[in-house]
């Protein structure tokens, strides 16, 4: 689909209601050569499939809805796809990298824009903190395993933010190249464990209770779907690497659409697996009762304990895999606000050999080691369960506001894309953004979430929206280029 030019109408002369679409500064243009395998496999390594398979899923299946959980895969993946509707409608209309802080600024203005950005940042920040400190106690335990030395677990977050903004400095190709070889390696090995489950079947044969609607009801749903977004967090991140991918109209869609589906069905295989490996009728007991032994005691069981140590090999290399994706992901957007002007502009800088957001990487790092510091005199796992929680909620405040910008967007903008794409499904998909926000709110202690950071949260929207007052005010010409909006 053409990308569709807004600087004028299809009136002779600007549209009144227009501005020029401001250019980024020289020399803060992203360079690469991703295609779809590529962006699919960035999303993958932030997701962390194997990660929420053998550790996360335990906690899924035990609050969620037990066996049903493939089930419950199902419907978070058709409310991620409903959205990613109006995500590919506005990829393919604008321009611009930065994603969801671009799309918002187009639909709801400047204002609403830089405190989508703000939350944006916020948010890619608290998960990257979250895949930091989760790398640091796979590893801490692995090493002890081994019967190596008692490492502390603040060293090894240093190692590995040491790592992550070295590869950030590179062209984004390098960390891809990583991750790809580390990805396939984890894919492989599970889909092996589920084939041996589901063809040698467990206690009680190979049932479908799995995929019988009326056990949704076992348990609470809205629990479940909410700790399954965590498993499909990064596909709404493709489009910021916009400026980085081989034919960006196709490649975007396709990379957002595949992700989705492909890490569903990795879910809906292994989780299925699950319940058979320990029986419907006592999966969740086996989940609660031991949650860090759940996947690896399955994994012994079919497949040996060489197997079953190889496990914590593979999550260590998926949360390696997590935190370059995240590094990435956190440095692009910092260098979008940078390439706008709002931030130095020495943020938006570009590596002139690498074509990397090289300044923002530095930045991003400096961060991470700054929302590291309230934690660093307890355990690794306080950052690692409050800051995952609280990473969600405010995706999806990101994801809401989203979905709202697209039809306010496409209403103004009159450019003839269906209804569904540009009115439909995104008012589906605000209502399902909105009404899991509202229960997450209201089940904090469940989902292990703080009121202090639901304040940090909504506080940094607040603040956003005041900069970009005062820029308004005292800066127009940085205002003006907020999003690199026409509105």
């Amino acid at each position: 689909m053409p990308e569709v030019d807004h600087s004028t109408s299809s009136h002779e002369g600007p549209s009144p209601t227009r501005q020029e679409t401001p250019e980024p500064a020289p020399g803060t243009r992203l360079q690469g050569n991703l295609g779809v395998f590529d962006l699919v496999i960035m999303v993958l390594s932030y997701a962390g499939p194997l990660v929420v398979v053998g550790l996360f899923g335990a906690f899924v299946i035990g609050y969620g809805v037990g066996a049903a959980t493939p089930l419950a895969v199902v419907l978070v993946a058709g409310g991620l796809c409903v959205f990613t509707v109006g995500y590919v409608a506005m990829s393919q209309s604008l321009s611009q990298p930065g994603a969801l802080y671009t799309y918002v600024t187009a639909g709801l203005g400047r204002v609403l824009g830089l405190s989508s950005a703000f939350l944006a940042n916020l948010t890619y920040l608290m998960f990257g903190v979250t895949l930091h400190s989760g790398l640091a106690i796979v590893l801490k335990t692995f090493i002890s395993s081994l019967g190596g030395p008692e490492i502390p677990w603040q060293l090894i977050v240093i190692v590995s933010l040491a790592v992550t903004g070295v590869l950030g400095h590179f062209r984004v190709d390098v960390s891809a190249g990583i991750m790809t070889k580390l990805m396939v390696v984890q894919v492989i090995a599970v889909l092996v464990w589920n084939a041996v489950v589901l063809v040698k079947g467990g206690p009680q044969g190979t049932p479908l209770d799995s995929f019988v609607p009326a056990n949704l009801s076992n348990g609470s749903l809205p629990i479940a779907l909410l700790l399954l977004i965590t498993g499909f967090v990064g596909f709404e991140s493709t489009a910021v690497f916009r400026d980085e991918v081989r034919d960006p109209n196709r490649t975007i869609p396709r990379a957002a659409y595949i992700s989705i589906t492909t890490i569903a069905v990795f879910y809906v295989l292994s989780f299925w697996a699950s319940a058979v490996a320990y029986g419907p009728d006592r999966v969740v007991d086996a989940a609660l009762s031991d949650p860090a032994g759940f996947f690896p005691a399955s994994v012994r069981e079919y497949l040996g304990s060489v197997s079953a140590d190889l496990v914590s090999v593979m999550l260590v290399m998926s949360y390696l895999c997590g935190v370059i994706a995240a590094q990435n992901i956190l440095s692009r957007y910092l260098h979008a606000l940078g390439a706008d002007g709002v931030l130095k502009w020495n943020v938006g800088r570009v590596h002139p050999r690498h074509g990397s957001p090289y300044v923002a990487n530095i930045l991003a790092t400096a961060l991470l080691i700054v929302m590291f510091v309230p934690f660093v005199g307890g355990d690794p796992e306080k950052p690692y369960t409050v800051l995952a929680a609280a990473g969600v909620l405010a995706l999806l405040l990101l994801l809401t506001l989203s979905s709202i910008a697209v039809v306010v967007y496409f209403r103004r903008d009159g450019s003839g894309s269906s209804t569904w794409k540009t009115v439909i499904a995104p008012l589906i998909a605000a209502v399902l953004m909105v009404t899991l926000t509202v229960f997450g709110l209201l089940n904090l202690d469940v989902l292990g979430a703080t009121n202090i950071l639901t304040a940090v949260i909504f506080g940094t929207a607040v603040l956003g929206a005041v900069v970009a007052l005062v820029y308004r005010r005292v800066q127009p010409e940085t205002y003006r280029r907020i999003g690199r909006s026409q509105v």
